[in-house]
């Protein structure tokens, strides 16, 4: 095949002398004698330009050793002149070896200056005498060709070895490539696991962490996936490694939040949910999740500016969303809980009593679980007991069976937080209480 790129026969020899046995001494007598014929009829034979490179003859600055070694690698044809038994000749023929399984040719002028290990590998002998100069030009030429052609391995050190060598870049290539090919195979893994049911989700979303494990959506994902599950330690490990691969993860921020609040490590989930909402001062999720966190910590120690809190966060959720019912029924539930005037306990009666069209509006969906119980509640305030009793045992008909009993010591909480208050009218008071056997029944 034709081609413009030149070949380049680079010859690896003493660069000052060439020891007291050799007949020819003079090295541009013996380029211009032996390798720039040989480069010629190269040159004629494959049509395609063919240039001799000396190391000697470089007229650059800076050290030598980089270009020789570099030309150990790079030049299709290597030619090692062992005439003299130069160590630095012989050095750069075992890089040679070491690197390219061919086309890598030795030459002499004495068979006694081919020494060591080389001497079990066929050595072409050289003068300046005409006969031994053309022999030299044909077998040379000869063993070239046919190392171009036949890609055998010329090479003692790599003769079986199974070792191929490429070039950096080529290699950076490869690895840029398969990189991008994982990255495909995993958005396509990726989908598939976000369209699969959810008890199939957690195990190909590992499989896409085994093709690249520094996918933030991946790990967030299958964060959210094991909080489903109840698996609160691996949604924390997962989500955690979400924020630090995504900082600037709204999304992973609260999901971990929510996941360390479930968990009762509620410092760090207050940590995490108030950074999510300083990333995203809209998600009212993450304010609600926030109010959760202060609430839970409120009550395990008693410390009523933790109450305050959450009730400040679950009324920002409101405020953004002014249909949100769940934040909207735990602030009212706050209110009761911090009331410490009749004004403030009756406007926290009344706040119940305003939600109850809302929440009637949310129970006609047909997915409504919690909306029901927040609409017991409401109910209650307004002392119709039969008619919060009702919507509780409508509501928790709506949780799996094996749900319930969780559900309703969730719910019982804030009922016995506000009992606790002591504050409320007797009407509303007896009704909390009668719901609070209804939820006991489920336990």
């Amino acid at each position: 095949m034709t081609t413009d790129e030149p070949m380049t026969i680079f010859v690896a020899m003493p660069g000052t002398t060439l020891g007291e046995r050799a007949k020819w001494t003079d090295i541009k007598q013996i380029k211009a004698g032996l390798y720039d014929p040989l480069a010629a009829k190269l040159e004629e034979r494959l049509r395609r330009p063919v240039r001799v490179q000396i190391e000697k003859e470089r007229r650059e600055s800076g050290p030598i050793n980089h270009t020789m070694f570099a030309e150990a690698f790079n030049a299709e044809v290597y030619i090692a002149d062992l005439t003299g038994a130069n160590p630095n000749v012989y050095l750069e023929l075992g890089v040679r070896w070491a690197v390219r399984d061919n086309v890598t040719v030795l030459v002499s002028q004495n068979q006694d200056d081919v020494r060591f290990n080389v001497s079990g590998n066929r050595v072409v002998p050289y003068s300046n005498r005409y006969d031994e100069l053309a022999e030299a030009h044909e077998v040379i030429l000869s063993m070239i060709m046919h190392g171009l052609t036949k890609q055998n391995v010329d090479s003692p050190v790599r003769l079986g070895s199974g070792l191929t060598t490429v070039p950096t870049g080529v290699l950076d290539e490869l690895h840029a490539k398969i990189a991008e090919l994982e990255h495909a195979r995993g958005d396509d893994l990726f989908n598939e696991a976000m369209a699969a049911p959810h008890e199939e989700r957690v195990a190909k979303l590992r499989r896409v962490l085994l093709l690249n494990d520094t996918r933030a959506d991946v790990h967030g994902e299958l964060g959210k996936a094991l909080l489903k599950q109840g698996d609160f330690a691996g949604a924390i490990h997962h989500l955690g490694l979400a924020t630090r691969l995504e900082p600037g993860g709204a999304q992973w921020w609260r999901e971990l939040g929510i996941a360390q609040s479930r968990n009762e490590n509620l410092p760090e989930a207050i940590h995490s949910l108030t950074e999510a909402v300083k990333l995203n001062p809209a998600d009212v999720d993450a304010f609600s999740g926030l109010g959760g966190a202060h609430r839970r910590l409120g009550r395990a120690t008693g410390d009523s500016a933790e109450l305050r809190l959450a009730r400040d966060a679950y009324r920002k959720a409101s405020e953004i969303a002014d249909d949100n019912l769940y934040a909207r029924a735990n602030a009212a539930r706050l209110d009761v809980q911090l009331a410490t005037t009749d004004d403030e306990r009756q406007a926290a009666v009344d706040s119940f009593l305003d939600l109850n069209p809302l929440a009637t509006w949310k129970t006609k969906n047909p997915k409504a679980k919690w909306e029901w119980l927040d609409f017991a509640d409401t109910f209650a305030f307004s002392g119709n007991t039969d008619a919060a009793l009702d919507a509780v045992r409508r509501g928790m008909e709506r949780f799996e069976p094996e749900h319930r009993a969780t559900t309703a010591r969730t719910a019982m909480e804030p009922i016995q937080d506000m009992l606790s208050a002591g504050t409320l009218p007797a009407a509303v008071s007896d009704a909390l209480s009668r719901m609070l056997e209804e939820y006991e029944s489920y336990l």
